[in-house]
């Protein structure tokens, strides 16, 4: 109970040593990311091409799928609830913007004012919105 072995780290070195690891786990999961996002849009373009049978890039699709899924859920599983909070708001705020983007957006393609909604551009405004809130949220605007 009371040991002090020169063994143990101290409260700092542990915070130091579970951020290094994080963000090592972060930037492998990006590259992974990135990796499988440059091999899935090859797959395709060579089964546009005919190089390649639809077995090919639809396995590929499920697995990166599934990798998604689970990093997602590891991630979420790895940080403290202070992130989780700064996730679960980033992400409300970012859905909400999604949605009221594309009723405004279907709504003014109705009245034939712009193009139909695309599920690209509704993905971006809730990125560029998920990730805006966050940044916020890290910098302390609660």
């Amino acid at each position: 109970m009371t040991d002090l072995s020169e063994t143990q780290l101290s409260g700092e070195s542990r915070l130091k040593a579970r951020r290094r690891k994080f963000w090592r786990y972060f930037m492998i999961a990006m590259v992974m990311s990135a990796g499988a996002g440059m091999l899935s849009g090859i797959a395709s373009s060579m089964y546009e091409d005919g190089e390649l049978p639809l077995w090919v890039p639809v396995s590929a699709t499920i697995v990166i799928i599934a990798g998604l899924s689970w990093f997602t859920w590891d991630y979420f599983r790895r940080i403290d609830e202070i992130d989780l909070q700064d996730n679960l708001w980033a992400n409300t705020f970012g859905a909400y913007a999604g949605v009221i983007t594309y009723l405004g957006w279907w709504f003014f393609a109705d009245l034939g004012l712009v193009t139909q909604p695309t599920a690209l551009g509704i993905i971006l405004v809730m990125f560029v919105t998920t990730m805006a809130v966050y940044g916020l949220r890290k910098l302390n605007f609660r």
